[in-house]
């Protein structure tokens, strides 16, 4: 079944650039993970990058959706990050540049 909405976004640095994990849900229920790599070493780009990648396959935000960083080995809600995401998924401004 494709996944319709994401319900959790991790945002943690990798080698210079921002890896995030994205956990998607189905209609059903059914939770799925994928890995985004993005071109940049901002947290705050990179969580508007994946939203138009996402907003680009028709997902939404879930309900209650989560972004949370990784800090010193701990994960951290981050709301600053979260509303970078969903600013982004509602509009297209991002599109030219991440095209």
């Amino acid at each position: 079944m494709r996944p319709e909405a994401v319900e959790q976004l991790f945002v943690r640095r990798r080698g210079g650039r921002v890896e995030l994990l994205v956990v998607l849900e189905t209609p059903a229920g059914e939770r799925l993970r994928e890995t985004l790599l993005a071109p940049t070493a901002s947290a705050e780009e990179a969580v508007r990058y994946a939203a138009v990648q996402l907003a680009r396959r028709g997902l939404r935000a879930a309900r209650r959706v989560r972004v949370r960083r990784e800090a010193g080995g701990a994960l951290i809600d981050d709301e600053a990050l979260k509303r970078a995401f969903l600013a982004a998924l509602g509009s297209q401004e991002g599109e030219g540049r991440w095209g």
